[in-house]
């Protein structure tokens, strides 16, 4: 098995790794940090799970010199939450070399002037706008780049990496590596290596393809077939759950539920990243009254593998029966051969997974000959039939690749609202969207009072109102002269602009005709109102008499009716 003293890289990041429990890389990252060592770009199909920030964290570290002041390498984010998090992950593995790592989030200190910087998608605009120097940058780093390239606008990510000086390296991750990332790895990107070979989610080929990515991977060809030679024997089950908060928590559960049945299963034994991280799941799990002792020990219920994996396996094999062990692992495994090593014996197969891993967590399973099952709470008592089918479309969203750039979305939503908020927000959506459908299909795509979901929105039309700062008035008291007396709700009323001796007022068109006729001659201010179309030419409505069609209203950068002069006074009220 590949060790990281065979990979090139230096003594002290492997001395830091060491420190940090990481000892054994997974196959992405002993894939993909000789390429990066070198310089090349990279193209990784590979997501959360994999090993991705020490995958190119670890070579960047020793071929980038820091200390000037000003970032070496950029690593693009989905929110401020994810760059935090592996700002910080990475901090230990900076101390050796003397550099320093930082996100471009709250409560980060100078960030700008970090070498490592991790830039979440609501900052990219720092990065050209002279709030941080990329002058000196000599790698750029798109961290779940599906997510990445769904939460920037794309003509701010093109200027971003278009502006990049010409020798800088350019690493792109993300699982599924979708279409939109692959389109922009394609242009700014040269001989890039693709790791594992192939890339897509459809490779050309077809099996003889995917057999030649998965063995480049480190998995023996044909690792992903339904059976054992002979096609007799089926494969075996390999079942997870999701962790939402607590891992330790949750190891703790699904160890206490699957010991619940003393007849099936014995001994649980959980797989660990780490001696440190096996010594204090050991302690928890004693505070809980669960005794844990090494693999093969009959008197403890618990068997803790610190990052032995091999070990483990070798006493689960010397068992007569190990049916009655469970194996769990605590942390997803890093690959096909990780996972075939843990599980290929005894009982019941489990794995704890973060919703961002799943995607990981599928490939590893197919690639490692096992049939991967996902085991959900149980379903709330029946509400009713409508929420029940709603309940039924999110359970399969969930289930499909595709979610995962959606995930990454509402990690950066998380950012600013909580879990509930954007859950019931999402309902929301979902819930009218499947009113919609029922109504059109009734009224044969049309509802009743409103306008169709696909049909154009109503155009404005801009009114002129003799009445203006001069008068002692507002956008409040025009609002509510116009809707109480033509009777209009204040929704069918767009921007008021209040001059210094006239307003502009735009109403939906088909609206217009009736608060011309109501408004006339009424008092505001004590001044009657004159109410007509605004008669500026580049502003008249189109119809009859009109030039030409109209132009749309309150131009970006226009004041008044000529798109020139001051900016009007913003004042209290609605505008």
């Amino acid at each position: 098995m590949t060790t990281f003293e065979d990979l090139p890289l230096g003594p002290e990041t492997i001395a830091s790794l060491a420190a940090e429990g990481i000892e054994t890389p997974t196959p992405f990252q002993a894939a993909a940090i000789p390429v990066i060592a070198r310089g090349n770009d990279l193209l990784g199909r590979a997501g959360p799970g994999s090993g991705t920030l020490v995958a190119y964290g670890a070579p960047l570290l020793d071929r980038l010199e820091g200390g000037a002041g000003a970032p070496v390498c950029l690593v693009l984010c989905t929110g401020s939450r994810q760059a935090t998090d592996l700002g910080r992950s990475i901090a230990p593995l900076c101390e050796g070399p003397g550099l320093r790592a930082a996100a471009l989030a709250p409560h980060w200190n100078l960030p700008e002037r970090a070498d490592f910087l991790f830039v979440p998608a609501e900052r990219i605009s720092a990065l050209y706008d002279g709030t941080v120097k990329v002058s000196g940058v000599r790698a750029v780093v798109l961290h779940d780049g599906d997510g990445v390239v769904s939460s920037v606008p794309p003509d701010q990510l093109e200027t971003l990496l278009g502006g990049l000086p010409e020798e800088c390296q350019r690493i792109f991750c993300g699982l599924p590596f979708g279409g939109a990332l692959r389109s922009v790895a394609r242009r700014f990107t040269r001989r890039a290596v693709t790791i594992p070979p192939g890339g897509g989610t459809a490779e050309p080929g077809g099996g003889a393809a995917r057999a030649g990515r998965v063995a480049q991977a480190g998995y023996p060809a044909g690792a992903s077939r339904a059976a054992e030679p002979g096609g007799t024997k089926p494969l075996r089950d390999f079942q997870f759950t999701v962790v939402e908060e607590d891992r330790t928590q949750a190891v703790l559960a699904l160890a206490a539920t699957l010991l619940e049945d003393a007849g099936a299963v014995r001994h649980v034994l959980l797989y660990t990243a780490s001696a440190d991280q096996a010594a204090d799941l050991g302690d928890f799990l004693a505070v809980h009254g669960y005794a844990s002792g090494p693999p093969g020990d009959p008197a403890a219920p618990v068997w803790l593998s610190p990052g032995e994996d091999a070990e483990a396996r070798a006493a689960l094999d010397a068992m007569e029966d190990a049916g009655g062990v469970a194996t769990v692992s605590c942390t997803v495994p890093g690959g096909a051969p990780a996972a075939r090593l843990r599980h290929g014996a005894g009982g019941p197969a489990w794995a704890l997974a973060a919703v961002r891993e799943i995607g990981h967590l599928r490939e590893v399973a197919a690639a490692a000959g096992l049939v991967l099952k996902r085991v959900r709470p149980g379903r709330p008592p029946r509400v009713s039939t409508r929420l029940d089918e709603l309940a039924d479309r999110l359970h399969e969203a969930i289930r499909t690749p595709e979610a995962t750039p959606y995930y990454l979305m509402v990690e950066s939503l998380l950012d600013r609202f909580s879990a509930a908020e954007v859950a019931a927000a999402a309902l929301l959506l979902l819930d009218r969207d499947a009113a919609g459908r029922k109504t059109d299909a009734r009224t044969g795509g049309h509802a009743a009072g409103r306008t169709s979901r696909t049909s154009v929105p109503e155009p404005w039309s801009r009114l002129f109102i003799s009445a203006g700062r001069t008068d002692e008035i507002g956008p409040g008291e025009l609002l509510g002269a116009i809707t109480g007396e033509s009777g209009i709700k204040g929704s069918r009323v767009g921007r008021i602009d209040v001059r210094e001796r006239h307003s502009l007022v735009e109403v939906r068109e088909s609206d217009a005709g009736k608060v011309i006729k109501a408004l006339n001659g009424t008092t505001l201010g004590g001044r009657a109102l004159r109410v007509d179309y605004d008669r500026a030419r580049d502003r008249r409505p189109g119809g009859k008499g009109s030039a030409g069609p109209s132009r749309p209203p309150f131009r970006p950068g226009a004041s008044g009716t000529s798109g020139r002069g001051r900016k009007p006074t913003r004042r209290p009220g609605r505008s």
